[in-house]
């Protein structure tokens, strides 16, 4: 289906958040440079050490800029980047710095759209080398999966967009592998946030906009999502069942539609199973991010019963360089 639109990948800007890991940031710069199509800019903004002398050692064969970032927080580092587009760009891809394209991935991607509806806010790309989650009946009773990809459930939990075989229209798309029209980006601002971890930013900022705009994911744009947790410290499974808690609590009340009583229904079957595989595989990690959801919920409720809003409990101390992910 044609829609009439000339894009070509110099109406295209790839937008880079990054954190002290210069060796992603070199992995995709590689995968760019070997695109068989080429880019109008690559912005990549730096919260951690200077990569800068890295970044621009590429210049010679990508239209490579640095803007550094302090404090950190991959949704600041995007706002920032977004900053500095112009009318140049109608195409912006938001990229994660452990994305690696495949060569065609640019190519099939501006194809895609060339050939959707005009009034297409955002297309992710397909994360090829992660599984599609399997969906039971069990799994679909706790919350957390359902039988479509891309879809948001009653309990906040959205379903996964990766490895699909056949372009697809979706609910939300992903934070860190997407293009997106600039002029979407510019009307719909993602509030910052004081966190080094903002686990469903994507399905936050995405899923208001697919309410207004189509959304897809395009099954012949490939990349590979190449992403390593920083799991080290004995409390850090208790801090990403805690966020990941409160971030989707959140999602759930910022959305009528949504279900309070799923989203606790979806936490308290995740906690239990939790607990079991802990006690079955004697590994700690299950029952630290179960107490870690337990404190998120917790903290959520009594949040709500004060009056406050949950944006509130989101807001983690800023400091210059926190551990762990961006």
């Amino acid at each position: 289906m044609e829609n009439g639109s000339t894009y070509s990948g110099q109406d295209l800007a790839i937008l880079v958040p990054t954190k002290d890991r210069p060796g992603k940031i070199r992995n995709l710069f590689h995968s760019i440079v070997d695109q068989t199509i080429l880019c109008q800019r690559v912005i990549v903004v730096d919260g951690g050490d200077s990569i800068r002398e890295l970044v621009m050692s590429f210049s010679h064969i990508l239209p490579v800029e640095y803007r550094p970032c302090s404090p950190p927080g991959q949704i600041r580092q995007r706002n920032m980047g977004i900053a500095q587009l112009d009318e140049r760009t109608s195409l912006v891809a938001l990229l994660d710095d452990d994305i690696v394209l495949f060569p065609t991935a640019l190519e099939e991607m501006i194809g895609f759209w060339n050939a959707c509806e005009p009034q297409t806010a955002g297309v992710s790309f397909n994360i090829v080398n992660m599984k599609p989650e399997r969906h039971t009946w069990w799994t679909g009773l706790m919350g957390v999966s359902g039988p479509l990809p891309g879809r948001v459930l009653s309990s906040g939990r959205n379903t996964p967009i990766v490895s699909v075989s056949d372009d697809w229209p979706t609910q939300w798309v992903s934070g860190g592998a997407t293009v997106w029209r600039q002029e979407i980006l510019k009307d719909h601002s993602h509030a910052e946030r004081n966190a080094k971890w903002a686990p469903t930013e994507d399905v936050m900022f995405s899923y208001p906009i697919g309410k207004e705009y189509p959304l897809y994911v395009c099954a012949d744009a490939q990349v590979r999502h190449e992403h390593v947790y920083d799991l080290a410290g004995k409390r850090k499974f208790i801090y990403y069942g805690r966020t990941e808690a409160l971030w989707r609590f959140k999602f759930v009340e910022s959305h009528h539609e949504l279900s309070r009583t799923a989203f606790l229904w979806m936490q308290l079957s995740t906690i239990a199973a939790r607990i079991v595989a802990g006690s079955v595989s004697l590994q700690g990690r299950h029952f630290q991010f179960a107490f870690g959801q337990i404190e998120g919920v917790l903290t959520g409720l009594l949040a709500l019963i004060r009056g406050r809003d949950l944006a509130s409990v989101l807001e983690e101390p800023p400091v210059a360089k926190p551990p762990g992910e961006d």
